[in-house]
């Protein structure tokens, strides 16, 4: 963890993340007084906004998506793993490309949540704030930090497989917005196919939407065996 905090990578993409959230507010609703709980209207709008959806696949590739081509190409794969077995090396990768992608977005969440509390908040009327609106906004920043693990492991399944810093920061964009052309332009009833719906969670999910959960849980877990599985044959032809 500390190897990663110490990256400039994920401090940039958390900088990208929180621009995002900026340039996604709806400043032209704001007309005080605001209601009672505004804030976090103004919060999850942020969130769910387009500008936030077309940078989360660049925010998630970008901090340690092709940290296994770096190491490789610098010579310090083969030092590393004569320190610790390969498979201690393939938990430690797959855990730090997974945070990677995920911790800017929860980082930049918490800063926004903090920004648009302290600049809507005193707009307000006074007034109960209910749990469940927080609890909503919550679940919304988890669903984003989950899409960017994902999203970080398929960089790091890409720069596995072709060795190449274009393809496995390119890639998980393009892979990204073909569903969102497939399910635009061609198959409109596919919504479990489209990035933005994993975020705003809208159509049938099941009893609570818990289906969504289970969704990208089984994604990324396919993403990380995926990953884990071209990185163990990296390493075999290395070490």
């Amino acid at each position: 963890m500390k190897e990663l905090m110490l990256k400039r990578g994920i401090w940039i993409s958390a900088f990208i993340c929180v621009l995002a959230l900026l340039l996604g507010m709806p400043y032209g609703q704001i007309e005080p007084p605001l209601a009672a709980g505004s804030f976090l209207k103004f919060y999850r709008a942020a969130l769910q906004s387009q500008i936030m959806v077309f940078f989360l696949p660049v925010a998630a590739s970008l901090p340690a998506g092709a940290v296994f081509l770096q190491e490789s190409k610098s010579g310090f794969l083969k030092l590393y793993c004569v320190r610790m077995n390969r498979m201690e090396y393939l938990k430690r990768k797959l855990f730090q490309v997974y945070v990677s992608g995920a911790f800017p977005f929860f980082l930049a969440g918490l800063l926004a949540f903090l920004i648009c509390f302290l600049f809507f908040f005193p707009l307000e009327i006074v007034g109960e704030i209910k749990g469940e609106e927080i609890l909503e906004a919550f679940l919304l920043l988890m669903r984003i930090c989950l899409i960017g693990g994902m999203l970080a492991e398929l960089s790091g399944f890409f720069a596995a497989i072709f060795l190449n810093y274009y393809m496995a920061y390119g890639l998980p964009f393009v892979c990204f917005y073909f569903l969102v052309i497939l399910k635009d332009r061609y198959l409109p009833d596919m919504y479990a196919m489209y990035p933005a719906e994993w975020i705003l969670c809208e159509e049938n999910w099941g009893e609570s939407g818990n289906g969504i959960w289970l969704f990208l849980l089984a994604f990324t877990a396919l993403a990380l065996i995926l990953h884990g599985f071209l990185l163990d044959l990296r390493l075999k032809e290395i070490v």
